[in-house]
């Protein structure tokens, strides 16, 4: 322990359970070829091992506190950058190479900071994250179950995703008020082929945001399709196989994929 009271306002509970320390570092399966990043690498437990296992490590740490507490405790470590700053700001297109990515994500930044690291999908190739125990069974979820909506879909429209272990509330100090879950994600060297990625996400937002409603209510009134075109390009999704009278929970990624092209080829110009 450092002495540093966690900052409640930064999401601050630092892993302490060795174990799952290392059991992280081995999910990884790094080598000395291979350069990590690590977000929000706090007292530093988890970067020790990082530096011992891979070529080099990039820590990006928000807390000047901490900041100087690595710079103190693991100065020596000479494969190890140690950068004060945002992750959410920070650069990930100007890495060099590709990196793998390992953290243990403050659940109030979780979503936003997955969102920005698949934006920099050309520069990462896997991301080794603690999450809150809900926010993973999200990202992982398959078609048909009350956790699957619009984040499966974004993420995995990126990325194969895992659902590795859990990690009890205990492992952490202060200790949370849920459990924690180690995913991995391994991106696709391109995203699934779309004509528009941002039309696409519109498509699923849509589709998701009235979620207890059939997909024909929830995309009527919430995309830009000419409502003189509107029950022939119904029609088109019909005879593909994309049953209007489902509800949005219940599509695979392929399926959302093709009903967003199609609906991108008729849309309002």
């Amino acid at each position: 322990m450092t002495g540093i009271p966690p900052r409640k306002s930064l999401g601050q509970n630092f892993l302490i359970d060795e174990n799952i320390v290392s059991r992280i570092v081995r999910t990884a399966s790094l080598t000395k070829e291979d350069t990590v990043v690590e977000i929000g690498p706090g007292q530093g437990v988890l970067t020790r091992e990082l530096a011992e296992a891979a070529g080099s490590v990039i820590a990006i740490e928000l807390d000047e506190r901490l900041v100087r507490h690595l710079r103190e405790t693991l100065g020596g470590v000479l494969n190890l950058q140690i950068i004060s700053g945002d992750a959410l700001a920070f650069p990930y297109e100007s890495l060099p190479g590709r990196v793998t990515v390992v953290a243990n994500l403050p659940y109030y930044i979780s979503t936003s900071i997955i969102t920005k690291l698949l934006g920099a999908h050309d520069k990462i190739t896997s991301m080794v994250l603690m999450l809150q125990k809900e926010v993973a069974q999200r990202i992982t979820a398959s078609p048909g179950g009350r956790d699957y909506g619009y984040m499966s879909v974004m993420v995995q429209f990126h990325a194969q995703t895992e659902n590795l272990f859990i990690v009890p509330k205990q492992a952490f100090t202060p200790v949370p008020k849920v459990d924690s879950a180690v995913v991995r994600l391994v991106l696709r060297d391109a995203p699934e082929d779309v004509s528009d990625p941002v039309f696409f996400e519109r498509v699923v937002s849509a589709a998701f945001s009235k979620r207890r409603k059939m997909l024909k209510n929830s995309l009527k009134n919430s995309l830009v399709i000419p409502p003189e075109k509107f029950d022939d390009v119904m029609g088109r999704l019909i005879r593909v196989g994309i049953d209007l009278s489902r509800r949005a929970e219940t599509l695979s990624l392929s399926e959302f994929v093709l009903m967003s092209e199609i609906l991108f080829e008729n849309r309002e110009l």
